[in-house]
């Protein structure tokens, strides 16, 4: 576990409330658009199973390649990404930050998590 806080404009956002979004949106929340979520980094330190969801993958330098089903674009999710994915939640959709935070949110959030984050916006649903 870690208690890592991430520079975005809303405090209280840790690695461990990260990797809990990225759990639910892959899932359940984003499995209608997300195809493919295939790590690009070394996964060597990662004890928990499934991998994405230890928090020690997060945290550290990360890189994983993405395919939406209805697109032949790769997108990139790492720290830049899950960082522009927060700072535009935070101008656009403040209510779901404040749900990471409070760990009030359901898989709705963790979905528009993962889309702020690979598509630097909201498409789907």
């Amino acid at each position: 576990m870690t208690d890592t806080t991430i520079d975005i404009p809303v405090p209280g956002i840790t690695w461990d409330k990260i990797t809990d979004q990225i759990c639910t949106a892959l899932e359940g929340g984003s499995n209608y658009w997300l195809q493919c979520f295939e790590p690009q980094s070394s996964r060597e330190n990662v004890t928990e199973i499934p991998w994405y969801s230890d928090t020690k993958f997060w945290s550290g330098v990360f890189e994983i390649k993405a395919q939406v089903w209805d697109d032949e674009i790769t997108y990139t999710f790492n720290r830049e990404s899950v960082i522009n994915g927060l700072n535009w939640l935070s101008a656009h959709y403040l209510s779901r930050v404040v749900e990471i935070v409070e760990e009030t949110g359901d898989a709705e959030t963790a979905d528009v998590f993962m889309q702020a984050c690979l598509l630097g916006e909201i498409v789907y649903g």
